[in-house]
C-alpha cells in the first residue's frame, strides 16, 4: 500500500486503545515497514494524542515519509498543531500519508463527530503548509465499524440511531501531500558583483564593471529565470564625482533673502516691495502695564530674607545694595555716607 525504500526513516502516527486487535495490526505493520527500509533506515511510531497535546516535540527535518492512523481506530480530525508538528519534522520533499473519516458532500448528521469532507481535508493540509496534495482512494466504512466506533470510540447515546443514519455517507479518505523543497530556515546567497579591492580607485573600477551587464539571479529550483538590473549599472561616472565646497557655495552678488519676523512693520510678511536698507522694528501687540513705583520703607519680603543682607537677597530684590536691617525698620544711612567725597 505504500511505497518505502531501503534506507529511508518512517514515522506511524496512530491512536492506541487496549484493542488486542489494534496493537497487533500496529505491530505487525511496524514489522514489515523495518523489513522494507533495512538496517540503514528506521521506524519510529509515536501516539496522536501527545503530539496533539504538546507533550512530546518531533525533531526537525528527520523522516522521509509519515504515515498518520494507518490503522483503526480512525481519528476523527488531526488537528493544526499535528499536522504543523508533522510538516516539520518531515525533510524537504518528504511524503506524508494520511487516513481520515470524511463526511459525504452535502450530507449533514446531527450527532456525528465527524464534520469534514475531503475536500475540507485537503484544504487544511493546503494551509498546514503541505504541497501536491491528493486523493489517493476512499473506502465506505462499514456499519460494524460504524457501530464500534459509536459505542466505544464516540460513546453516543444512541449508537443504533447513528449507524441507520450514517450508514453509506462516512468514508475511510486516503490523502498524500508532500513538504516543500525548502526546510524551515534555509537562506540562499545573493551575488551583487565583485567587491573593490583596497588602494583601487572606486570610480574607475565602478564605471569598467558598468560597462559589463551585472544581473543576479535567485534560484529557488524553478525554471523560471527572471532578470533584475543591478541598481549601480543605472549610474553614470558623473553621478560619483563628490562636489567641491566651491561648487556648493553661494554665487557672488546673490544675497539671501531676509525672513519676516514676527509682528512685521516694513512689508515683507506682506509679500509686497520693501527696503533691505531699512532694519524691521515689530511692534509688540500686547498692552504694556505700567510700573509701579516701589515703597521700599512698606514693603513686605515675601521670602523672609530681605533683612539679612545681599548674601540672603533675590535677583529682584529692591533692597540689594542697602546694609541689612530689622523687619519694620526705616532704613537710613548713617554718618559721613550721606556727604560727596569731593567735598571731604
Amino acid at each position: 500500500m505504500f511505497k518505502i525504500e531501503e534506507g529511508q526513516a518512517v514515522l506511524l502516527v496512530a491512536r492506541t486503545n487496549t484493542n488486542t486487535d489494534n496493537l497487533d495490526t500496529l505491530q505487525k505493520l511496524r514489522s514489515t515497514l523495518l523489513t522494507q527500509v533495512g538496517s540503514a533506515g528506521r521506524v519510529d511510531f509515536e501516539q496522536v494524542d501527545r503530539i496533539d497535546e504538546g507533550a512530546v516535540r518531533l525533531e526537525s527535518a528527520k523522516y522521509d515519509i509519515v504515515l498518520v492512523s494507518p490503522v483503526e481506530p480512525r481519528v476523527v480530525e488531526h488537528s493544526n498543531r499535528v499536522l504543523e508538528s508533522i510538516l516539520l519534522a518531515l525533510k524537504p520533499k518528504g511524503k506524508l500519508i494520511i487516513q481520515e473519516l470524511a463526511l459525504d458532500p452535502g450530507s449533514v448528521l446531527q450527532t456525528s463527530p465527524v464534520t469534514r469532507t475531503k475536500d475540507d481535508i485537503v484544504q487544511q493540509l493546503k494551509f498546514s503548509g503541505f504541497v501536491e496534495t491528493e486523493v489517493n482512494s476512499t473506502e465506505l466504512v462499514s456499519a460494524n465499524e460504524l457501530h464500534y466506533l459509536a459505542e466505544t470510540q464516540w460513546k453516543l447515546g444512541e449508537p443504533s440511531l447513528f449507524v441507520s443514519q450514517a450508514d453509506g455517507h462516512l468514508w475511510t479518505a486516503t490523502i498524500s501531500a508532500m513538504k516543500p523543497s525548502y526546510d524551515v530556515g534555509a537562506a540562499t546567497a545573493l551575488s551583487f558583483g565583485k567587491k573593490t579591492k583596497k588602494g583601487q580607485n572606486n570610480i574607475n573600477s565602478t564605471s569598467a564593471n558598468t560597462e559589463k551587464k551585472r544581473v543576479w539571479m535567485l534560484n529557488v529550483e524553478s525554471d523560471d529565470e527572471t532578470e533584475i538590473v543591478d541598481q549601480d549599472g543605472l549610474l553614470e561616472d558623473e553621478d560619483l564625482i563628490k562636489p567641491s565646497a566651491e561648487a556648493l557655495a553661494r554665487p557672488e552678488g546673490v544675497k539671501t533673502r531676509r525672513r519676516a519676523c514676527k509682528n512685521c512693520t516694513c512689508g515683507l510678511a506682506d509679500g509686497g516691495e520693501f527696503d533691505e536698507s531699512v532694519a524691521c522694528k515689530p511692534e509688540d501687540s500686547r498692552p504694556k502695564k505700567p510700573k509701579k513705583p516701589v515703597d521700599v520703607v512698606n514693603l513686605k519680603s515675601s521670602c523672609g530674607n530681605c533683612g539679612l543682607g545681599d548674601a540672603f537677597r533675590c535677583g529682584q530684590c529692591p533692597f540689594i545694595g542697602l546694609p541689612a536691617f530689622e523687619p519694620g525698620e526705616k532704613v537710613t544711612l548713617g554718618g559721613n555716607m550721606l556727604r560727596d567725597d569731593l567735598l571731604m
